[in-house]
């Protein structure tokens, strides 16, 4: 994780000074029990595959997750920890954001001004491009950029709890209670950023992960990606 915030610094920086066009970016969005990290890992793979010259570039094909919350926190300038309910989609109590307002750390910042400093750190990853950005509202962050392709990973229920009882080896009562409030947490971060209620057609593309094995989802993303000039 370090390497690879050393090197996104670096690049940012590299950026200051380059004029270059933004992306590639590719973002994938996904309903709780889809297999998003799983499929980012194949993927980046089946890039660097089919554009083996981004491997030794500055703007080498990687995918990020989890990374963000380390350089958001680096420029909010407090720890990882204060920032985490974010990450996880939750937002704090109002007595929860009394309490974290009376720490005297440091380490105390608003919620809207933690999504701000997310937002920021996203949509430069997305501009320096080369990059796969999992969840974290990367779809509204970066649509705009003309070299990016945005997905969404879709299953039915039954599926999904299925596949988080066997993961997580949770009952299915208690994988139902966490895929509702997941997806309800991730659609509510992502419409504060979009602005608006989420519509389906902000993707490029949907795939049914019921129906779809990982290899094939990431071999129709890598030709699209094609298609539209992003490798």
């Amino acid at each position: 994780m370090e390497n690879l915030l050393m090197k996104y610094l670096e690049a940012r920086l590299r950026n200051e000074t380059e004029k270059r066009e933004p992306g590639p970016v590719i973002t994938i969005s996904r309903e709780c029990g889809c297999p998003a990290k799983k499929l980012a890992g194949i993927l980046i793979e089946k890039l660097q595959a089919v554009d083996p010259e981004t491997a030794s570039h500055h703007y080498h094909w990687r995918w990020i997750g989890r990374e963000l919350l380390e350089e958001a926190a680096r420029d909010l300038k407090v720890d990882p920890t204060a920032i985490n309910h974010i990450f996880n989609y939750q937002e704090r109590s109002m007595i929860d954001d009394i309490l974290a307002a009376t720490r005297k750390d440091g380490n105390y910042k608003p919620d809207h001004t933690i999504k701000k400093a997310i937002g920021k750190v996203i949509r430069e990853m997305g501009e320096l491009g080369h990059v796969v950005i999992v969840g974290r509202a990367g779809v509204v962050l970066n649509r705009d950029i003309q070299k990016s392709l945005h997905i969404r990973l879709m299953a039915p229920l039954d599926w999904r709890v299925g596949q988080v009882m066997k993961i997580q080896q949770l009952t299915k009562e208690k994988a139902l209670e966490m895929i509702t409030t997941k997806d309800a947490n991730r659609k509510r971060f992502l419409e504060y950023y979009l602005g608006q209620k989420l519509q389906p057609e902000i993707f490029d593309i949907v795939y049914n992960c019921a129906y779809t094995a990982e290899e094939q989802i990431a071999s129709s993303i890598v030709f699209e990606a094609a298609q539209r000039k992003l490798i």
